[in-house]
């Protein structure tokens, strides 16, 4: 994942991603309490944009945020060689140096955003809502919260703003020619079928016998690849947040703010009992020569009068159930006697929770038009919604609250610790004074580094081989467990003998001496398949199977095959009846073009979305593009000591 990542560093895809978490300062709300590591705008001049200041704190709050939304992209996988490998503090401040241009840039052009019109945005952000209004004391808690001026929030917001409505020049106009919407309306609807099939690199067994001198020529050979990787040894101490919080009793009025800042998280959705009675719409039953469209309209007409049949049979006493159960077309509801059970607003289409909100429990609706057909519904109960009361969820959030304030309590701890080993050198004796003790590691490497106690901790171990011998590190936190570490020893990489290794030696022999006979076959095959033209016939006698792909686009990835864009931009330069062959790192294919489906002109409503598709791609191209010319013409000076 991370080399993705790398890959595409300077794309789009990674650039759009650090807007949004700059300019969409809101999401700092989604830290955890105590844990965001929220600064003010204070601290030094990291950097200038023509005369206009970065502020350190800006900068870090900046940083915080990137580094915490890969933390919750990449979980347990994030680690500080993430941060180093992403150049993440370089990325923050690349994009502070970009926001501030455009700022400048729309001063110039003298747009504006007006008080009203940030008013209105921040009225409209979800997490300051309660019951679908603008909640005063959400928003000022979380101001609170995060040790920011009303004003200072403000002003933020009216930044975000102005960016945007600096883009939307760009989006407004971008153009997308009648050739590019065909062409992509080709790649996501012209699709092919291929008959293919598939092995590995060990799928002929090679009959060469090893012997000895096989063995250790092979060894000489591949030394490299049985080197011992470079090991060490660490002294660390282990502090976990949960042995601290039975230690903690939170305050009352530390529960009520809770409460009042997360009011949103307490929200319980109107909830509905109901049952329904679908008739289908089915154009394709209708065996007329009519157009589609004509096609469409009877059998509506025909469902319609099947549904206002069935309403009959219900008026006049039929059972719900039984009628559900023999003519309902929702195989799922229909054996349940039309029963959807229990779902929240918002689960199923407008035109059915409209009705749902027009009954009373125990009545029946008329036949109601959705896209799937008309339904007969039935409610039988509904619960309103509403916010749990405090009473309600205080355990909820004395558990909330005991475990933010443990590991506030755990940060304190480690970082005390951390000054007090790097001031003596000594890291048993800081972990004593804090009735703690240290553990020591056997010697692990990079490639190994399961240790049991230590559990999945990535940045454990990428902190550790950071680490100079006998030098302290900075303190590892995360919200279960932390650890400050030392490494004790060393040792180096090495080539063991072949003695010691000769039965991986030989694993590593036989497995090349089999994909080299199972490429000599494949190359084999591809001859034969040449000559022949025939899968089945060249396969006789082969324990492979001859698979077949159902339709798939460009767009798509190869059902049985996966994304594998050599096999797939080849399938669909090639003619029906043709073959082709591919290896791709450990397996080998050889295919043929089944079938194609090529599709006609795409219609008002797919032109529309295509369209708006390629329009908004260019824009954000030609975005990037003027912000790179804005900045190659400006004065900006950075002082990287604050980095």
């Amino acid at each position: 994942m991370l080399s993705i990542i790398r890959e595409h560093a300077d794309s789009w895809m990674i650039k759009a991603i650090l807007w949004l978490i700059i300019f969409a300062f809101i999401g700092t709300i989604f830290y955890s309490w105590g844990m965001g590591g929220s600064s003010g705008s204070g601290g030094g001049v990291i950097a200038s944009v023509n005369g206009e200041k970065i502020q350190q704190g800006e900068y870090e709050r900046t940083f915080n945020n990137l580094v915490d939304f890969y933390r919750q992209q990449f979980k347990s996988n994030f680690s500080n060689d993430m941060i180093k490998s992403l150049d993440l503090k370089n990325q923050a401040l690349e994009a502070l140096i970009q926001k501030k241009i455009l700022l400048i840039e729309a001063g110039k052009q003298n747009i504006k955003v007006s008080n009203e019109e940030v008013i209105s945005y921040i009225k409209k952000i979800p997490a300051f809502q309660s019951n679908k209004k603008f909640s005063e004391p959400a928003y000022k808690n979380y101001i609170k919260s995060q040790r920011l001026t009303p004003g200072e929030f403000e002003e933020t917001q009216r930044e975000t703003l102005l960016l945007d409505k600096l883009e939307k020049i760009f989006r407004t106009h971008s153009k997308a020619s009648k050739s590019e919407v065909l062409k992509e309306f080709r790649n996501q609807e012209d699709k092919v079928k291929l008959e293919y099939v598939k092995f590995t690199n060990d799928n002929f067994i090679s009959k060469t016998t090893i012997s000895d001198q096989a063995l250790r020529d092979y060894f000489q050979a591949n030394k490299s690849k049985f080197e011992i990787p470079p090991q060490i040894r660490v002294q660390y101490v282990k502090v976990e947040a949960k042995k601290y919080q039975s230690k903690i009793e939170p305050r009352e009025e530390d529960i009520e703010e809770y409460y009042q800042t997360k009011i949103a998280n307490f929200n319980v959705k109107k909830k509905y009992k109901a049952s329904h009675i679908l008739t289908s719409l089915k154009p394709s039953d209708i065996e007329e020569d009519i157009t589609e469209k004509e096609k469409q309209k009877q059998a509506d007409e025909k469902a319609k009068l099947k549904s206002n049949e069935l309403l009959e049979r219900l008026n006049k006493g039929a059972d719900f159930s039984e009628v559900a159960k023999k003519h309902s077309d929702d195989p799922s509801s229909g054996a349940n006697g039309g029963s959807l059970g229990e779902f929240p607003e918002g689960t199923m289409v407008s035109a059915f929770e409209n009705a749902l909100d027009k009954l009373k429990p125990g009545e029946i609706s008329k036949p109601v038009l959705s896209p799937f057909g008309y339904h007969i519904i039935k409610l039988e109960s509904v619960e309103q919604k509403r916010i749990k009361p405090l009473s309600e969820v205080k355990d909820e959030i004395i558990q909330s609250l005991k475990e933010i304030k443990a590991r506030q309590r755990v940060k304190r701890i480690v970082k005390r610790i951390h000054q007090a080993a790097q001031q003596d050198e000594n890291l048993s004796k800081a972990a004593e004074d804090h009735q703690l003790q240290t553990a020591e590691t056997n010697f692990f490497s990079r490639e190994n580094h399961i240790i049991l106690e230590i559990g999945n901790q990535p940045e454990f171990f990428s902190t550790a081989f950071s680490l100079e011998k006998n030098k302290i590190s900075e303190p590892i936190i995360t919200p279960e467990v932390s650890f400050v570490l030392k490494v004790t020893e060393e040792k180096p990489k090495y080539i063991p003998e072949l003695s010691d290794v000769q039965e991986k030696a030989k694993e590593a022999l036989t497995a090349s001496n089999n994909e080299a006979a199972t490429l000599k076959k494949f190359e084999e095959l591809k001859e034969n398949l040449a000559r022949d033209k025939d899968l089945e016939k060249v396969l006789k006698g082969y324990d492979i199977s001859i698979r077949n792909t159902p339709f798939f686009s460009k767009a798509d990835s190869i059902p049985g095959i996966g994304n594998i864009n050599q096999i797939k931009d080849k399938a669909f330069t090639m003619k029906v009846g043709e073959f082709s062959s591919a290896k791709v790192r450990d397996r080998f294919y050889l295919y043929r073009l089944a079938d194609i489906e090529i599709s006609g002109e795409p219609d008002s409503e797919q032109t529309k979305k295509i369209t708006n598709k390629i329009k908004i791609e260019k824009s954000r191209q030609a975005f990037q593009e003027w912000i790179e010319n804005l900045k190659t013409g400006a004065e900006i000076l950075v002082d990287k000591t604050l980095l």
